[in-house]
């Protein structure tokens, strides 16, 4: 009974979400498709609705996203992206170091012990960082509260933010030719046999990288080229800001409303500094600004991934700087910390921003 009435709610939710992203596009509001149904479920999911969508929603969205983003890399861009693979390395090393400095200020003012403070603010998963800080003898629930509204309020503010300023100029129109619909899903079921893959070698966001990869394939090598179907990629923003907002539940920022509150101070500083180092970026390399901040930015791959699409902003650098910085984190989080912690990076942090108060 009680999982039928989830199952209700959910859909119900979900009717609502879809209603909210077909309005906001009415009105020709740009990523409505994405924001409108992520704000109804963490308003609902905050209100204390408990909404479980079926993981298989959000892997549809990643697939569908993915592919999309696949069908940019020519071979002339990924030519071009092999360049930036060194400036790549540098920003996902930086957002590690100032994740650092947020996670001993964290630490103090949410009264959480160092080492679940460094995992919950490294930019990477939410399962990742989870599973190896609790490996490393860290607490699982302050690190999913911390990486839950990371990757919401990231995903909220970030493009409002650009959105405000509207398209900008310099933003490269997108192809009119829409892909052949055989091709499309051709893409998308092999994407997924790709993602399963990836999956099985336990590489973090299987499903987008899995479908970019496979279709990027086909892309570079010029059997196939134009852009997703529009309705069909609105779906998948869809899929996507709903899974997302359904991870905003009270149930379990009200376990810990000094974390939750912390965190979200934490959040907003540690956004502050990369939409800074993104100018020093865009400054040094020529890389617009818009696309520098969202190719920095500590949120999702997939929630950049879609802003930098429907903005036009440079998509495959725009991945490119997200992918590296997901492997890099994901696959090396617990070697940063034993690292740091060896030569005294994180004592030398407490020192200057005051330790741990474990009361």
């Amino acid at each position: 009974m009680k999982a039928w009435k989830r199952l209700s709610t959910t859909t119900l939710a979900f009717g609502l979400a879809a209603l909210a992203g077909f309005s906001g596009a009415a009105y020709h509001i740009p990523l409505a498709w994405m924001l409108g149904p992520l704000l109804v479920a963490a308003c609902l999911s905050a209100a204390g609705f408990d909404l479980r969508p079926n993981e298989n929603v959000r892997k549809f969205g990643q697939l569908t996203i993915g592919t999309a983003v696949g069908l940019t890399m020519t071979a002339s861009v990924l030519a071009e992206l092999g360049g930036w693979l060194p400036l790549m390395v540098l920003s996902a090393l930086v957002s590690v170091m100032m994740s650092c400095v947020a996670g001993v200020i964290l630490a103090r003012q949410a009264r959480l012990d160092q080492k679940t403070a460094f995992f919950a603010s490294l930019p990477g998963g939410l399962a990742e960082m989870g599973n190896i800080g609790v490996q490393m003898g860290a607490q699982a629930e302050p690190i999913a509260i911390v990486h839950t509204l990371r990757v919401t309020i990231v995903a909220l503010t970030i493009p409002s933010i650009l959105l405000a300023f509207g398209t900008p100029d310099f933003a490269v129109a997108p192809g009119t030719r829409i892909v052949d619909p055989y091709w499309t899903v051709g893409l998308i079921v092999g994407g997924a046999a790709f993602a399963y893959f990836l999956g099985r070698i336990r590489l973090n966001n299987p499903y987008m990288i899995g479908a970019i990869l496979f279709t990027a394939i086909f892309a570079s090598r010029g059997l196939v080229a134009g852009k997703m179907y529009h309705p069909l990629f609105a779906v998948a923003q869809l899929m996507i800001g709903f899974a997302v907002g359904c991870r905003f539940r009270r149930d379990i920022l009200a376990k810990l409303p000094r974390v939750a509150f912390f965190s979200v101070i934490s959040i907003f500083g540690l956004g502050t500094v990369m939409v800074g180092f993104a100018l020093l970026l865009s400054l040094t390399t020529g890389l617009t600004y818009p696309a520098a901040i969202l190719a920095t930015s500590p949120g999702g791959l997939s929630e950049m991934t879609v802003t930098a699409e429907i903005l036009h902003l440079a998509v495959p650098t725009v991945v490119g700087f997200q992918v590296v910085r997901g492997i890099l984190v994901n696959s090396l989080a617990s070697h940063y910390y034993a690292l740091l912690t060896r030569y005294g990076v994180l004592d030398l942090l407490q020192r200057v921003f005051g330790s741990p108060d474990p009361g």
